[in-house]
C-alpha cells in the first residue's frame, strides 16, 4: 500500500493501524524485527533449561522412552495448540496476547469473565515459567562449583539467593532499553541453537562409551515406586512428559511483544510456529545426545551434580563439562531477561484495562524506553516470591515445572476453545489462517490440555512420605482458581469489562486505520457493556 494515497499520512504504518482498529493507541516503541520476536519466544521457551534440569527426573520417570518417545509425543501435539494460537495472533497481534484474544472471541456475554481467568493463569504460568528457568541456572552455577570443589554443599538457599540477583540483573537489562534487549534476543539465539549443537556434539565425541540403540529407544525404568505399587507403565510415562512438556512452554512472547514488532500480524504467528519447530528439532537432538551418552544409570541418576551435569562431567572432563554447565547457566539467565520482558507486557495489557490493584500507576510508561519499566520490577519481585520455597527446599524444581505447565497450557487452551465455539462465527481469519482444518486442530488442543492439567497434578512419586518431593502444583492450581472465582463474582464482574479502547476507530492522532478493518465482520472497538 501506497504510504501517500489518500487518507494515509506520509508516515502512515499498517501495525499501527491495525492496533488502531483493535482499539488501541501505538504507545510503545515498535523496535524489533521479526528475527528478534523469534529470539524472545525461542529463549522463553528455552529447550536447554528445560531438558537439561529435569533430566534427573526423567531417567527416575520413565527413563530413555519417555526422554525420545515422550518428546516426540509432547512436540506432536504443542504443534497443534502453536497453530490455533497462531492464527489468533495474526487477527489480533496485541500485548495482551492471549488476554486480548479471549474477551474478543467470548463476546460480549462470555468475553469479560473468561478474559479475567485467562489473564490470571497465563500470568501464574509467566510467573512461574520464569522462577524455575532461573532457578535451574543457579542451581547449575552452584554445581559447576561443586565439580571443583566436592565437598561444597549447593543447598536451596545458596540456589535462592543466587537466582534473585540473577533475577535483578535481568531486570537490570529491561531497564536498559531495547537496545539492550535486541542484543540480549540475538545472543539467546546463538546460544540456544549453536550451543545446543556444542553439547551434542561434545557428549556424542567425548562420550568413553554410547549406549546401544536398544537402550536409548526401548529402555524404560521406573524409580517413582508407582509400578511397585501396582500402578501400570502407562501412568509413569505420562508423568515423564513433564520433563518434554516444561520444555516446550512460553511461545506466546511472540504475541505478547507483537506492539513493539514490525508486521506483528505476519511475524507474530511466525514466531510461534518457528520457535516451536526449532524447540523441536534441537530438543530432540540434546535429548537423543544426553541419552546415549549415560554412562552407567544409576550413578547418573543418583549423583549429587544432578544427571544432566554428570553426562557432562562424564563425557568433557571437568573443564569440559563446567563449560557446557555454564552453557545451561547463561541460557537460564537470558531465559529470565526474555520472560520479564514478556511479562510485565502482559501486566500492562491487562492493567490498562483496569485488571489489576492501582493500573494507572503500573500503565505509567518510560519516557526514555518507552516501556512499562515498573512492570518490570514487578514481575522481577513476584518470580523471585515464588521461589521462596527453595530456602527450604532444594528439589522445588518439579513442582515449580507442573504450576508453570497448568498456568500456561490452560491459558493457551482457553482462546482456542473459544475460537472454535461461542467466537467461531465472528473470528475473521488474516495473512495466517487454518482454513477449515481450525476447529479440528483446536479440538485437539484443548483436549490435550485437559490431559496433561489432570496427570500433572498427580503426585510425582508413590508413596508421599518425603515432603521434599510433594507436588504442591494442585494446591498452588486450586489457590488461583478459588481466587479468581471468588474475586468475579464478589467484585470484579462488576467494574471489570476486558479489553477497553483506547480510542474510537477513526482516530490515530489524525491517522486513518485501515478499510479492511472496518468493512469485515469483526468487532474492532467495542467496549463491552
Amino acid at each position: 500500500m501506497d504510504n501517500n494515497e489518500k487518507g494515509h499520512p506520509a508516515d502512515y504504518n499498517e501495525d499501527e493501524a491495525r492496533l488502531a482498529g483493535l482499539g488501541y493507541k501505538q504507545n510503545m516503541k515498535r523496535q524489533f524485527s521479526g528475527l528478534q520476536n523469534f529470539g524472545f519466544t525461542l529463549t522463553n521457551s528455552s529447550v536447554l533449561i528445560g531438558i537439561v534440569p529435569l533430566f534427573t527426573f526423567g531417567l527416575n520417570t520413565g527413563g530413555p522412552v519417555v526422554a525420545i518417545w515422550g518428546w516426540l509425543m509432547v512436540a506432536f501435539f504443542v504443534m497443534f495448540i502453536g497453530l490455533g494460537m497462531a492464527e489468533i495472533c495474526s487477527t489480533f497481534p496485541t500485548a495482551g496476547g492471549l488476554y486480548f484474544w479471549t474477551a474478543k472471541l467470548g463476546g460480549p456475554k462470555w468475553g469479560p469473565m473468561f478474559s479475567w481467568y485467562e489473564a490470571w493463569f497465563n500470568m501464574l504460568g509467566q510467573f512461574a515459567g520464569c522462577s524455575g528457568s532461573v532457578l535451574s541456572a543457579a542451581t547449575f552455577l552452584n554445581t559447576m562449583i561443586k565439580v571443583w570443589e566436592p565437598e561444597y554443599i549447593a543447598d536451596g538457599k545458596k540456589n535462592f539467593y543466587i537466582m534473585a540477583a540473577m533475577m535483578i540483573l535481568a531486570g537490570i537489562i529491561n531497564t536498559a532499553g531495547g537496545r539492550a534487549l535486541k542484543v540480549a534476543s540475538l545472543v539467546s539465539v546463538a546460544v540456544h541453537i549453536f550451543g545446543t549443537i556444542a553439547i551434542i556434539i561434545v557428549v556424542l565425541v567425548g562420550a568413553p562409551k554410547l549406549q546401544p540403540a536398544s537402550f536409548v529407544f526401548t529402555e524404560f525404568q521406573d524409580h517413582t515406586g508407582y509400578t511397585e505399587a501396582g500402578a501400570s507403565t502407562v501412568l509413569v510415562f505420562c508423568l515423564g512428559l513433564l520433563q518434554s512438556q516444561w520444555s516446550m512452554l512460553g511461545y506466546d512472547a511472540s504475541a505478547h511483544m507483537s506492539e513493539e514488532t514490525e508486521k506483528s500480524y505476519v511475524n507474530g504467528p511466525r514466531g510461534i510456529l518457528l520457535s516451536i519447530f526449532a524447540s523441536v528439532c534441537i530438543g530432540l537432538g540434546l535429548a537423543l545426545s544426553m541419552t546415549f551418552g549415560i554412562q552407567n544409570y544409576d550413578d547418573t541418576r543418583l549423583s549429587a551434580l544432578g544427571a544432566g551435569p554428570q553426562i557432562f562431567v562424564d563425557c568433557a572432563g571437568k573443564t569440559g563439562g563446567s563449560i557446557l554447565i555454564f552453557l545451561i547457566v547463561f541460557a537460564g539467565f537470558l531465559c529470565g531477561i526474555a520472560t520479564v520482558a514478556a511479562n510485565s507486557r502482559m501486566l500492562y495489557a491487562f492493567a490498562r484495562d483496569g485488571g489489576l490493584p492501582f493500573s494507572p500507576y503500573w500503565t505509567v510508561l518510560n519516557k526514555r524506553t518507552q516501556m512499562p519499566l515498573r512492570l518490570v520490577w514487578l514481575s522481577v519481585v513476584v518470580v523471585i516470591i515464588l521461589a521462596l520455597p527453595a530456602l527450604g527446599s532444594a528439589a522445588v524444581l518439579s513442582a515449580i515445572s507442573g504450576i508453570s505447565i497448568i498456568g500456561f497450557t490452560v491459558s493457551y487452551a482457553i482462546p482456542i476453545l473459544l475460537r472454535i465455539t461461542v467466537g467461531a462465527d465472528e473470528f475473521v481469519q488474516r495473512e495466517f489462517n487454518l482454513g477449515r482444518w481450525s476447529k479440528p486442530i483446536g479440538w485437539v488442543a484443548c483436549i490435550w490440555t485437559a490431559f496433561i492439567f489432570i496427570i500433572f497434578n498427580l503426585p510425582q512419586s508413590w508413596p508421599v512420605e518425603d515432603m521434599e518431593l510433594f507436588n504442591y502444583t494442585p494446591a498452588a492450581v486450586g489457590f488461583l482458581l478459588v481466587f479468581t472465582t471468588s474475586s468475579w463474582f464478589l467484585s470484579a464482574r462488576h467494574w471489570f469489562k476486558g479489553p477497553i479502547s483506547e480510542i474510537a476507530l477513526q482516530e490515530l492522532d489524525g491517522k486513518a486505520p485501515a478499510p479492511a478493518l472496518i468493512n469485515e465482520k469483526q468487532e474492532v472497538v467495542e467496549e463491552i457493556k
